[in-house]
């Protein structure tokens, strides 16, 4: 039940019957009004600004439109009284309203907060080539991407996770020379020698060679290289994305679908889409201010770029050509410069796989596609949101999230290489390290775009500067409550609808306000989710947290062992604070321990 989404609903229903023709005829005004839950010490539970937008229309004072407002608001059933504030008017529930919504949250449990059904979306995430095991600067993405799918789902949404799978290019090269040659050390050869420059040095090849020996035999041996790609390739790709969906298994992510970037150059998606966006046009203007219809795909020259870019697919864009090639004219959607899709050779670039890509998407239905990615592709953004527009029409958004690396340490000192190395530390290292649930709260604790630093030791600290610690606590506070009950008492503690008969009227302020917070919760899952802002989240069950604890430094018992009524309420309510807090981590992929 969200509670304040039902009293919205029945005010607008009373201040459009009352105002009539006067709101009816004003939809803007209509629109203007809102309904919002004031400040815990003015004592309301509901306030409205509705006298104040309709005074004018109505011909009257809004102090006097509001004092008539407030009779009519009054003869909603749940409402307990009505407060003019200037031209303010605030609203105090009854006791009863309060206690169904109390006995809701029991009822619902895992589905409380729900949304209703709305879009489908398609969310592309980590997406890491396949070129070996991920390590930890895929992990913040990761775990977002799955906090956010979780969280819109959560709100409504009917989200599908994508893994685009980067399985045509230099890299998948660069990974097959890599396994020729440790293979071929299996059966004697290279010995003593380096891995050769440019190849991966990781360890984990060493076992994958192994694996192909063993599979193969010498078979083999003595291939070039362009034959052992086409014997190995797609095995190869195969066994590199096991090793990235055994990885992902760690943080509890499976991917509904994989997308191969192969398939769609093989079935000519790009050339199709290239030449459809060449027989679109828009309207631009020219040096002299005069306007002018041209094509989104055209031959033309670049400038010779200016340093060197951050990432693969600018540093590939970045290879500077004096000859005439094919540019996507992404200045006309707010991008500086027009971009390369294809070369003068005919080879096209990653920004046109990711062009057709995109349009793969859009014709499988999706409208709304939201990309996490690495916060060195803010440069990106202009351009493919607007090949998305190009190739939709208009009709499918794009938005992408930036996200952050982590900087990891240990007890204060950077954390060090693993031993199955190359040049970064694994994610399959980190969670030796620390509790997967622990990792993932702490990464949603800030936006995707705050820089952070996780140190391995102090996550593990029990103190309230503790965040994860802190949340966590609270959980287990409460189910601590739950014990304490059966010891007392000799029995489980059942629920029951009476034992919130008449609850309300005897709460201390404290538990009230814990009440009222309890019932922002469906709103914040919404806001939360069309923002794809996972941190508010957990910004919300922290503050749960803080009022629960609170409660410990009360003069509220939680058990009274002489007075098994009282008790009773008591546990109902912590079950009701349970509930959500479990609810609301559950909703970003974060699970709740029963003790520490």
């Amino acid at each position: 039940m969200d509670i304040f989404s039902k009293v919205s609903k029945d005010l607008t229903k009373v201040i459009a019957g009352y105002l009539g023709e006067v709101y009816s005829q004003n939809p803007k005004l209509a629109g203007a009004v809102k309904f919002v839950i004031p400040p815990m010490e003015t004592g309301c539970d509901f306030s409205t600004n509705a006298s104040m937008v309709f005074a004018k229309a109505s011909g009257k004072k809004p102090t006097d439109l509001a004092q008539e407002l407030a009779k009519e608001m009054e003869k909603i059933e749940y409402i307990d009284s009505v407060k003019v504030a200037g031209a303010y008017i605030n609203l105090v529930f009854t006791g009863k309203l309060w206690e169904k919504f109390l006995s809701d949250i029991i009822a619902e449990g895992n589905h409380f907060g729900d949304g209703e059904k709305k879009e489908k979306v398609l969310l592309e995430f980590v997406s890491a080539n396949p070129t070996g095991p991920l390590h930890v600067g895929h992990c913040r993405g990761a775990i977002l991407g799955l906090a956010l799918s979780k969280l819109m789902q959560k709100a409504g949404f009917e989200v599908t996770k994508e893994y685009y799978v980067n399985d045509y290019g230099v890299q998948i090269g660069t990974m097959l020379k890599s396994i020729q040659f440790r293979y071929e050390q299996v059966f004697g050869l290279h010995k003593g020698e380096n891995v050769p420059e440019g190849c991966y040095p990781g360890d984990y090849l060493v076992d994958y060679a192994k694996l192909i020996a063993k599979k193969y035999g010498n078979q083999f041996v003595g291939l070039n290289e362009e034959d052992f790609y086409k014997r190995l390739k797609v095995e190869c790709v195969d066994g590199m994305l096991d090793i990235i969906k055994s990885d992902l298994k760690l943080l509890g992510l499976e991917f509904d679908n994989f997308t191969s970037e192969t398939q769609i150059v093989e079935e000519g998606k790009i050339d199709k889409v290239l030449d459809m966006l060449s027989k679109k046009y828009v309207q631009i203007e020219d040096e002299n201010g005069e306007k002018k219809e041209v094509s989104l795909v055209y031959k033309g020259k670049l400038s010779a770029p200016i340093g060197k870019s951050a990432n693969e697919e600018e540093q590939e864009e970045s290879k500077y050509s004096d000859q005439p090639q094919t540019l996507f004219r992404s200045t006309a959607f707010g991008d500086d410069k027009d971009r390369v899709v294809a070369r003068p050779d005919g080879t096209t670039t990653y920004f046109a796989s990711d062009i057709a890509y995109h349009k793969d998407k859009y014709d499988r239905g999706y409208r709304t596609m939201i990309n996490i990615l690495g916060a060195d592709h803010g440069g990106y953004i202009k351009r493919i949101s607007g090949a998305v527009e190009a190739v939709s029409d208009g009709n499918a958004k794009l938005q992408v999230l930036l996200c952050q690396m982590v900087a990891l340490e240990k007890n204060g000192e950077p954390f060090k290489m693993s031993k199955r190395k190359g040049t970064f530390v694994l994610l399959r290292d980190v969670a030796k390290e620390v509790n997967i649930d622990e990792l993932k709260l702490f990464m949603l604790s800030k936006s995707a775009e705050t820089q952070m630093t996780f140190d391995l030791v102090k996550i593990k600290e029990k103190s309230k500067d503790n965040i994860v610690y802190y949340i966590q606590y609270a959980y287990v506070r409460a189910n601590s409550a739950l014990r304490n009950f059966k010891q007392k008492f000799g029995k489980d503690y059942v629920f029951s609808l009476e034992d919130f008969a008449g609850f309300m009227n005897s709460a201390s302020k404290q538990i009230k306000d814990i009440v009222v917070f309890l019932a922002k919760y469906p709103q914040v899952i919404q806001i939360s989710a069309n923002k794809r802002a996972t941190h508010m989240i957990v910004d919300y069950v922290k503050e749960l947290a803080s009022l629960f604890h609170s409660l410990w430094s009360a003069e509220d018992k939680l058990i009274d062992a002489d007075n098994l009524s009282y008790s009773k309420k008591m546990m109902a309510f912590v079950s009701c604070v349970k509930t959500v807090i479990k609810n609301a981590l559950e909703c970003i992929s974060v699970g709740t321990p029963e003790k520490m």
